[in-house]
Parts: C-alpha cells; sequence; structure tokens
C-alpha cells in the first residue's frame, strides 16, 4: 500500500475535529452518483445572512488501463475552474492541469500537478502559474516498518522567496496513528489518533508557537451510537466545547447538527449553532 501525501499525514486525527462540525450557517449539500457526478450546495451565515453556493460536475471516462476525469466547478464568487487529470499512463503516476477564471478580479491561474506513487514513496510536483514566474509546491512522503517521513516547501520563483517549509513524522498502527509536525521552524504539532472500538475514536492535538508563545490543546472523540446516529464532541484549552451529531434520516438523507459553547464565558453569549442537510441521490 502506497504512502498518503503529505497533506493526508495526520488525516485520522483531523477528521475528529473538523468533519460533521458546523457552526452559525444553515448548510445543504445535494449529490448525484450517475453517469456524470453532479455536487450542489449552499450555506447561509446565520449572523451576516449571507448566502454562497458552489455546483461541481465530474465525469470520469475509464478506458483499459486508464483513467481520464473532467471536473468543473462554480461559485457565487464567480469563480470557475476546470480541472482534468489523467492516470494509468505509467505505474504510480497521475497528471493534473486546472484553470482557475476570477470574474470579479479579472484574475486566471494555471496549476499543472504531478503524483508518483509507489509501496515506499508518494512525491507530489505543484506548480502554479499566476505569472510568468511560477510558484513550485513539492512534497514527498517515504515509509518505512509503520513510520512516515514526510517534508513540504514551497517556492515563490517571482521574487525566489521559500514561502513556507514544513516536516512531519508519523507512526501508524493497526488502531493507532501519532503524528508531528514543525512548519517553518516556528509552530510546532503533534497529534493522536487511537480507536478504541469499532463504534468510538479519540483524537488529540497540541500545538506551540515559538514565534508568539502561543499554545492549544484539543480533546475529541467520535461515537457510533447505532448505524444510523454518529455523536461528536470535542473541547480545547480556551474552553470551548462543541457537540455534534450526524443523523441518517433514511437512505440518501443527512442531517447535521452541532453548536460550539463557550464555557469561560457562558453567560456572556458568543455560543455559536449549524445546521446541515446532506441529500445523496
Amino acid at each position: 500500500m502506497a504512502p498518503p501525501s503529505y497533506s493526508d499525514l495526520g488525516k485520522a486525527a483531523r477528521d475528529v475535529f473538523n468533519s460533521g462540525y458546523v457552526f452559525d450557517v444553515l448548510k445543504l449539500d445535494l449529490k448525484t452518483n450517475q453517469n456524470v457526478e453532479i455536487k450542489a450546495g449552499g450555506t447561509q451565515h446565520l449572523v451576516s445572512g449571507a448566502v454562497n453556493a458552489n455546483l461541481e460536475t465530474k465525469y470520469v471516462i475509464k478506458k483499459s488501463k486508464y483513467l481520464f476525469t473532467l471536473v468543473e466547478k462554480w461559485n457565487t464568487n464567480d469563480v470557475m475552474t476546470t480541472e482534468a487529470s489523467l492516470s494509468g499512463l505509467l505505474p504510480g503516476v497521475k497528471v493534473t492541469t486546472d484553470g482557475t477564471f476570477d470574474r470579479k478580479k479579472q484574475t486566471k491561474a494555471v496549476r499543472v500537478k504531478s503524483e508518483y506513487k509507489n509501496d515506499y514513496v508518494s512525491l507530489n510536483l505543484d506548480t502554479e502559474f499566476k505569472a510568468l514566474k511560477p510558484v513550485i509546491n513539492a512534497s514527498a512522503v517515504v515509509a518505512y516498518n509503520g513510520w512516515l517521513g514526510g517534508f513540504n516547501v514551497k517556492y515563490n520563483t517571482g521574487d525566489n522567496q521559500l514561502q513556507s517549509n514544513n516536516l512531519a513524522l508519523s507512526y501508524v498502527a493497526k488502531q493507532f496513528v501519532f503524528t508531528t509536525t514543525v512548519n517553518d521552524n516556528k509552530l510546532f504539532g503533534g497529534s493522536v489518533f487511537q480507536k478504541l472500538s469499532d463504534q468510538l475514536d479519540l483524537g488529540l492535538q497540541v500545538s506551540w508557537s515559538s514565534e508568539s508563545n502561543d499554545s492549544s490543546l484539543a480533546i475529541g472523540t467520535q461515537y457510533q451510537l447505532n448505524p444510523d446516529v454518529k455523536l461528536r464532541a470535542k473541547i480545547n484549552n480556551k474552553s470551548q466545547l462543541s457537540i455534534g451529531s450526524g443523523i441518517k434520516v433514511k437512505d440518501g438523507v443527512t442531517l447535521t447538527l452541532a453548536s460550539l459553547l463557550e464555557c469561560r464565558q457562558f453567560n456572556q453569549g458568543g455560543h455559536k449553532f449549524g445546521i446541515g442537510l446532506e441529500l445523496a441521490l
């Protein structure tokens, strides 16, 4: 099995803290899985009343060992993206190109992404062209006996500046994942994911900034109460308690409820709530 991309290191723990939480919004997602996959979504912010929407179509052609995918995206900010990817030319190789046009700002960008994976290494190279001098984002992950070591750099050739350099080390066992990261030699972080049972997952996240001396600590969990209901909870060192649930109303219909409570100033308000509905046809 190939190691994950750099961006997916520590994903199991991040999903415990991010998946299923919607705050200050009403959210609706619709997707179909016919010959052409269509996704449509919209959110309304409860405080400002602002409404955002997006539409995505995906067309997949599989012929012999080749896989071609065409994706088109649009949102209410008038940003349009077209993405085409091809895999199967060589073992483990995938090439993707996309173009983005922002109609309001009248800006364009083209990006070329290449990926190579085998049982021991995962390599990614993304090149974004907003001008003649591109921005290069490169990463590599190496696997050995359950250990994963990763490196990521982002370099702007326009001003000859290294915009970011990140390191990660992860250990993956059957029901346990430990990940530690160093970003720009300033932000140090770590996460732990533990699958305590078939129904219960536990996550831990810590971080410390050498620049601001700020630190954070969060503990989260998710529990599959039954096949139709999943419960979630997390709390951090700022005494922000988040509670959420995902309810399968029926096949293809999932309701998400979430709330964030400011425990330190409970009587002063500032609490947040959100509702999400996902329809799969």
